[in-house]
């Protein structure tokens, strides 16, 4: 049976059993058995599952499965003649399925998955249009922090604005004797954790009151990733 066939078969279970049923119903014997023949009809149709719809499924079954066997057999075995056309095929299976898998996670985390934030939903990316240096129109998402402190008492009580900075790579130590690290170096807002709904696993995150005196509150979140 082709492989084709077999798993139509496998969609096509109440069909088959209709039929096994209707076959089974009008089930006659057309020459004369000897006492032999007898006998072992007689063994056959005292089957408790002979003529019914689970005997015929798991006759299927079986037939199924063996052929299923036989082809993994067959292509084994062709594999195995042609090494290097199906070392080159694996590999590119491979390579195939480990690109479709990172464009998966990418695409989930990027336009599937829900922030893991209080309020995803409500959230914008705040930019003006202007002029390049090149004369050309721009977007700018940049802002100086005094026209950010105006915008931000301009919409109190109606909005929330967070200021947070690109990640840039950056030389850290903790000690003068220690090794320098690289570390990605970001500066947000003191309420942005408390805005988003962000706890820490150890210690304080940010508050608003850091954001006082520029310089005053010397501190640092690490995240998972560090």
């Amino acid at each position: 049976m082709a492989l084709g066939s077999r798993i139509r078969n496998v969609f096509r279970g109440d069909q088959l059993e209709s039929r096994d049923r209707r076959k089974n119903s009008n089930h006659t014997f057309k020459k004369p058995l000897s006492k032999g023949g007898i006998r072992s009809k007689l063994a056959e149709l005292s089957d408790p599952h002979y003529g019914t719809a689970k005997g015929a499924r798991d006759a299927r079954l079986v037939v199924w499965l063996e052929s299923l066997r036989a082809d993994a057999i067959f292509g084994w075995r062709q594999l195995g003649k042609t090494k290097v056309t199906s070392v080159a095929a694996i590999l590119s299976l491979a390579l195939a399925i480990g690109a479709c898998i990172s464009a998966f996670r990418l695409i989930d985390a990027l336009l599937l998955r829900p922030l893991p934030v209080a309020n995803p939903e409500r959230l914008y990316d705040l930019s003006r249009q202007g002029i390049g240096p090149d004369g050309q129109p721009q977007t700018f998402d940049e802002w100086a922090y005094p026209d950010f402190q105006l915008m931000r008492a301009a919409v109190k009580n109606q909005a929330e604005l967070i200021a947070v900075s690109h990640a840039e790579p950056s030389d850290l130590t903790y000690k003068s004797d220690q090794e320098i690290e690289k570390a990605y170096l970001q500066y947000v807002s003191g309420w942005m954790f408390s805005t988003l709904g962000v706890r820490p696993a150890l210690g304080r995150v940010f508050s608003e009151n850091d954001d006082l005196r520029p310089g005053g509150h010397p501190y640092a979140v690490i995240s998972h990733n560090y």
